[in-house]
């Protein structure tokens, strides 16, 4: 069953990736929210140089991994990043890239020739759930026809161009049937993690070869039903969080502490609250996703209408506050939480205070064919919700800028979903800046 979904959504992305331009049907009433720009593709300007890639001492995109732009992954915005002063995005296959400020949006391709549509020959396809910035490149990984299927760590240029292959991270006696990432990697102080088809959690350095992958962990799934994964970093420590469901279908999730080797590897802390309550389970790990952050040796999640902090060093856990709504996003000092019934944003400081609340009101009386929304990522005070309209993970969508501070919402007209066509691109070079990290 697992896998036939999966099939399932695959397909309905790659069916999705190659929809051919469509004239979008428009909302009943006009945008209430402040926009920049008309409903349009992006435009050709190059991007300027004053848009410089992050400098060696912005911290946090000097190791890869970059917490707040990995907490929530929707459909139809499956990987994202920050450099400098914008942001990496993947839509439908292709990657984006947006600054921050505007809200301009330019599909990272610059080949005059280029009609956006031959994957193979496209800067801008990367059809991908992970992207990070690290040593003054783009990282992504493909496991396409052209890679023979195998997981492959890629990179290219800030601005799209060069492409190349880092190197595989399966060898053929790895694909054995069917195969799908079933989770996002990391690139982390100069090695990749990534989970393996057989549910095995391996690290190796950057340029190796795939005989030298080193296992971390492996989970026995033979009494499981489901099962998810994804790697964290925070300090000097790296960690994977596992969710799964038993045979009984109760949730359970369990994060480990990740050595050199398998035996260096530990559970570190599991949602041990499985409380049987009449014919239903109360788990920590409830829900669709298990929402967590870690920050500063806490780990903090949420979970049966709470918002809890669990002390990685002690092993003690402290509800921090009651909470209604079951997607957030976080920093190290805040978390963001999202409530599609009250249609706001709640922020709370990482010791459970309340500090303010935002009305999206606005936003869904921009049009009245918004069915549900998700979370992006936050970056300081600005929050960006996507928001999908005309059905559930519809094509069409909208991307919307709340600065939590002011109140002021914007919606990014240059998303390319909100117009149901890919943008194409005029024929100048896009230059994203110079610099390393």
């Amino acid at each position: 069953m697992k896998k036939t979904i999966l099939l399932l959504l695959c397909t309905v992305l790659l069916l999705s990736g190659c929809q051919s331009a469509a004239e979008p049907s428009g909302p009943s009433g006009g945008p209430s929210v402040n926009s920049s720009g008309a409903s349009r593709p992006p435009d050709s300007s190059p991007l300027p140089d004053s848009s410089p890639l992050p400098a060696a001492e912005s911290g946090a995109w000097e190791r890869g991994f970059q917490k707040e732009m990995n907490v929530n992954h929707p459909f139809r915005l499956g990987a994202a990043c920050k450099a400098g002063g914008g942001y990496y995005l993947q839509n439908e296959g292709y990657i984006y890239y947006m600054e921050a400020a505007t809200g301009r949006m330019i599909l990272l391709c610059g080949k005059p020739e280029c009609t956006h549509e031959d994957h193979t020959t496209c800067n801008a396809w990367a059809n991908t759930k992970f992207l990070t910035f690290y040593d003054g490149k783009l990282w992504y990984t493909n496991m396409d026809a052209m890679h023979d299927s195998l997981l492959t760590l890629c990179a290219m240029d800030p601005d799209g161009s060069n492409h190349r292959d880092v190197q595989a991270l399966m060898t053929p006696q790895d694909m054995q049937g069917w195969y799908m990432a079933i989770c996002a990697p990391m690139l982390w102080d100069g090695e990749i993690f990534f989970v393996l088809r057989d549910n095995r959690v391996c690290k190796n350095r950057l340029g190796g070869d795939p005989e030298d992958n080193v296992t971390l962990f492996e989970l026995d799934t033979s009494d499981k039903l489901d099962w998810d994964w994804k790697f964290w970093a925070d300090g000097d420590s790296a960690y994977v969080m596992c969710r799964y469901v038993d045979e009984d279908g109760r949730s359970e999730a369990v994060l480990y502490l990740l050595g050199d080797s398998a035996k260096e590897t530990r559970a570190l802390w599991r949602s041990s609250r499985i409380v049987p309550r009449g014919d239903e389970i109360v788990s920590y790990a409830s829900g669709d996703k298990f929402i967590f952050y870690i920050a500063g040796g806490h780990l903090y999640y949420l979970a049966d209408g709470g918002f809890w902090d669990a002390d990685l060093k002690t092993g003690g856990e402290t509800k921090l506050a009651g909470v209604s709504g079951g997607q957030a996003l976080f920093t190290d000092s805040e978390m963001f939480l999202y409530s599609a019934q009250d249609r706001s944003v709640t922020v709370y400081g990482l010791d459970g205070s309340r500090k303010r609340e935002i009305s999206l009101t606005s936003v869904f009386e921009a049009y009245d064919d918004i069915t549900s929304c998700d979370p992006v990522f936050v970056d300081g005070e600005i929050f960006y919700l996507l928001c999908y309209r005309g059905g559930y993970l519809s094509v069409a969508s909208s991307l919307f800028q709340i600065d939590t501070a002011s109140g002021e919402l914007r919606e990014l007209r240059d998303w390319p979903a909100a117009n149901h066509e890919l943008p194409s691109q005029d024929h100048e070079e896009i230059v994203a800046g110079s610099g390393s990290v």
